[in-house]
């Protein structure tokens, strides 16, 4: 595992040569992916019945997309996650890391999730007033989050202030995360945004680019959370 001590420049050298190593990390987002997508086709309605009854029939299958998108999130977070605590820890991972994580800790998932929801939901009341500063403060506090709760079998909202106390604890390195993941994620979304527009293919390879960027945020948070959270000195769980 990570020593504290190599730095964040380590962390994300050692998270591509986590990466390139356990290409399998990326599979779930992929598999959960289309799986969501095929689910929310066959449940969304294709023609305007209109009335009560279209109505009522479009806003059940909207809720339905809703419940089903959150459990595919859920079960992607805990697998990539999950896949992402073993490769630290272990070099190697394989899919059985992230069975062991979602079912050990898909109900903590879903209530940092909440947590997670109502702190930017804060955030976005405070947006104008703030001018985005507050987006920017939830983000950069609440970048742990779910390493805590899957990686640390934390519950939900104790996973949430053990990301607030390692980001404060830790100003330096974990704005340097914050800034380099913003920057990997935009370059990643413009290139899947400019390959989906080609046909066939190109929808398939920005998916791709999607789930491998996806991955390589979770290793480097993931591995930042480990190291962070030792020299916090804030034990890990029983």
């Amino acid at each position: 595992m990570q020593s504290p001590s190599t730095g964040v420049e380590n962390t994300f050298s050692r998270a591509w040569t986590l990466l390139t190593s356990n290409w399998i990390i990326v599979v779930p987002g992929l598999i959960i992916g289309v799986i969501v997508g095929i689910v929310d086709y066959l449940v969304t309605p294709h023609t305007d019945a209109g009335g009560v009854v279209g109505g009522m029939a479009s806003a059940g299958a909207g809720l339905l997309v809703v419940i089903v998108n959150i459990i595919g999130e859920i079960v992607a977070l805990c697998y990539v996650t999950g896949m992402a605590g073993a490769a630290w820890m272990k070099g190697k991972t394989e899919l059985a890391d992230g069975t062991v994580a979602f079912q050990r800790d898909a109900g903590n998932t879903l209530i940092a999730m909440i947590a997670l929801f109502i702190v930017f939901v804060i955030a976005a009341i405070l947006l104008i007033p703030t001018l985005t500063i507050s987006i920017w403060l939830a983000i950069y506090f609440t970048i742990y989050t779910f390493a805590s709760a899957i990686v640390g079998e934390r519950p939900g909202f104790t996973a949430l202030a053990e990301s607030f106390r390692i980001a404060t604890k830790r100003v330096g390195p974990t704005l340097i995360i914050v800034v380099i993941i913003g920057v990997i994620a935009i370059v990643g979304g413009i290139l899947g945004g400019i390959l989906s527009i080609v046909p066939f293919l190109g929808p398939i390879v920005a998916a791709v680019i999607t789930e491998v960027v996806l991955a390589y945020i979770t290793l480097v948070i993931v591995g930042e959370y480990l190291a962070l959270r030792e020299v916090s000195g804030i034990p890990p769980s029983p």
